[in-house]
């Protein structure tokens, strides 16, 4: 499975509702082009967002976000470099 990021900008601030929406939106389309979420990064101010999934390619993730009718600016697929002991999601001191 290759990582993908996917990156969003918003005119307004994303609320919380509205996030809550683009993940139920995306979930079914992402299990269907067989896509996974990792995780996702939202601005302190809410209007952009990186989005980080595995996928056996860009489009499977591209295709989810169109069938949901969820715009995104890009999506491109990634090489992970983390710490050894990041890259599981254990970081020291949390």
């Amino acid at each position: 499975m290759a990582h993908l990021i996917v990156e969003q900008t918003f005119e307004a601030a994303l609320t919380d509702q509205a996030h809550a929406h683009i993940g139920e939106r995306l979930d079914t389309c992402l299990d269907a082009h067989g896509a996974r979420w990792v995780r996702s990064y939202l601005s302190t101010d809410r209007l952009r967002m990186v989005c980080v999934f595995e996928a056996a390619d860009a489009e499977s993730v591209r295709q989810s976000y169109r069938s949901a009718g969820v715009r995104f600016d890009r999506a491109w697929t990634a090489e992970l470099y983390a710490r050894p002991d990041a890259a599981a999601g254990n970081t020291p001191g949390t």
